[in-house]
């Protein structure tokens, strides 16, 4: 048998690279899904986290007669939304989101316990958000909440509450509910 005649093993470069094209891609799409649904995973995260509050909120204005007077705390127990500075751009941070140790105390007699709304972090005209916080006005006859999901999403309804204002930019969209006057 000549040498010329003998069968070849093993694939081509092309073979090769077709298969390396074909991997990429699914990788590819892997990736993309995986970070919708991390997405989507952390905004519901927040959602049920603040409707834990809502109701918390609920019923210490019924005990009370009046909402937490506190002012733009952070929700949860950390205070990673104390960054949010900028009102300009829909953004719509408060600049004054501060620990939520005072908040936490007041509505601890009304919950078993508070959850944490997500940390991630977005990004709305080069400034980081997260979170959500509570603020009140009118001497503690009206209160709301602002809080911060990741994409362009629809700001669901939250315990029965009013959605006040619903603003996008980039890849934040930013929610506010109202609790009714008092």
């Amino acid at each position: 048998m000549l040498r010329w005649e003998q069968k070849q093993k093993g694939f081509t470069i092309v073979e090769l690279l077709i298969v390396i094209v074909v991997i990429a891609i699914l990788a590819a799409i892997t990736i993309v899904a995986y970070n919708g649904i991390q997405a989507r995973s952390e905004n519901t995260k927040t959602i049920n986290s603040i409707n834990a509050y809502a109701k918390a909120v609920h019923m210490y204005a019924g005990d009370q007669g009046l909402y937490p007077a506190l002012n733009y705390p952070c929700l949860g127990k950390v205070s990673y939304c104390a960054n949010m500075t900028d009102t300009a751009g829909g953004c719509e941070g408060s600049g004054r989101a501060s620990a939520s140790a005072p908040l936490n105390t007041a509505l601890s007699t009304m919950a078993l316990s508070l959850p944490e709304p997500s940390s991630q972090a977005m990004d709305c005209n080069g400034k980081q958000y997260s979170g959500a916080y509570y603020y009140y006005t009118n001497a503690g006859k009206n209160a709301g909440i602002r809080y911060y999901l990741k994409g362009n999403v629809d700001c669901p309804q939250i315990g029965g509450l009013s959605t006040g204002t619903r603003y996008q930019n980039s890849d934040t969209t930013t929610c506010a509910v109202a609790f009714p006057g008092l």
